[in-house]
């Protein structure tokens, strides 16, 4: 039989902030920092710089992200077939995530994942984003998430990101982000009513997109990220004090609800009160959210090891809130040091699983 411990692994890593993975011999070499596989020139360079790579050393399993359609996974399914490798694994990016920091720590598992970030293909066929991952060697199990909600526009809502403010406030925040032509509103929640090309998502990133425009500080995103990076930078340490949220059961997994949280702020907005300490508690509320929910589970599965993991995580206000948290409550938070938080470590996670697999 086979043996996956002699093994030769290529992982292709994520489309957005590209990195692959090549193993030889027990040695890890990583790729260039590529960038967006949806710009052409870049995808072009991510396909020289692999088969560069694997000119003189053969993969014997090629790793991929589960999206079916991203650059990445296509050319994988090339690579495959070219290459005659053994196996072709695609592995869902969230679960990638939580493996980096197990790779990167040489934990065994299990170990409770916790995977915050813009956007990642789930296993439902939707957008996930806000999970909680029981995580070990052979597989992982979602336990937990956002709330799954709707992108008028698909991920024109990372541009707009006032679009996912009116997906979760609906018409109660028509007259907020005044930037915004009202038709253009109307038509968005005509599209949600209709369900119109907008797309479920559980992500933790598009919170806080909805966040930043819903306080005017980023109604219209000019660069990656801008709404959150600059909420952060509206925060004080001194505030306390966080928005209510709720925890519903959905067949076997539990859903975190902020509805209530949001409509927290949109009052707090009305009563005029000063758009620093509302970007403060948001960042409470998501801090506590994820404090309260590894607690919870900690305590029902015996798992006292937490990963945190995903480019939120590069939000340091809500990182060391959430680190603290855990840690005084007795369990132990490992989080990515030898690769960045973000899609960087996606390659390092794949690899981490396919050694980890059980296929042969």
């Amino acid at each position: 039989m086979w043996n996956k411990r002699h093994k030769t692994i290529l992982a292709l890593g994520a489309d957005i902030k590209n990195r692959f993975l090549l193993t030889n011999g027990g040695l890890l070499h990583f790729g260039p920092d590529i960038g967006d596989l949806s710009e052409a020139e870049n995808f072009e360079l991510f396909k020289r710089e692999v088969r560069k790579a694997v000119k003189d050393i053969k993969p014997d399993i090629i790793a991929c992200d589960l999206h079916p359609n991203y650059f990445s996974s296509l050319f994988a399914k090339e690579c495959s077939l070219q290459l005659k490798a053994h196996s072709l694994e695609p592995i869902q990016h969230h679960h990638a995530h939580v493996a980096s920091v197990m790779q990167e720590h040489n934990l065994k598992g299990p170990v409770l994942g916790v995977s915050f970030d813009g956007t990642g293909y789930g296993q439902d066929g939707n957008s996930w984003g806000g999970e909680f991952l029981l995580v070990e060697r052979h597989g992982f199990k979602r336990l937990a998430h956002l709330k799954y909600r709707m992108m008028p526009g698909g991920d024109k809502v990372t541009r707009e990101p006032w679009r996912m403010a009116l997906s979760i406030l609906g018409k109660k925040a028509v007259s907020f982000m005044c930037e915004v032509d009202r038709k253009d509103k109307q038509t968005i929640l005509f599209m949600m009513a209709k369900n119109i090309n907008s797309p479920l998502t559980s992500s933790a990133g598009r919170l806080f997109d909805a966040a930043a425009a819903l306080l005017g500080v980023c109604v219209y995103a000019s660069y990656e990220a801008e709404g959150p990076i600059k909420l952060e930078a509206m925060c004080d340490k001194k505030v306390e004090g966080y928005y209510k949220f709720s925890v519903f059961k959905k067949g076997s997994n539990l859903v975190i609800d902020t509805d209530e949280m949001f409509s927290g702020m949109l009052k707090d907005l009305k009563k005029g009160k000063n758009k620093r300490l509302i970007a403060t508690r948001f960042h409470n509320s998501m801090a506590e959210i994820v404090v309260g929910m590894v607690k919870k589970l900690s305590r029902s599965f015996g798992i006292k090891d937490i990963a945190l993991s995903g480019g939120v995580f590069q939000n340091n206000f809500l990182k060391n809130k959430v680190v603290a948290g855990i840690n005084d409550s007795g369990m132990k938070v490992f989080t990515n040091i030898q690769t960045p938080v973000n899609d960087l470590n996606i390659s390092l996670g794949q690899y981490y699983v396919s050694c980890c697999s059980g296929k042969s």
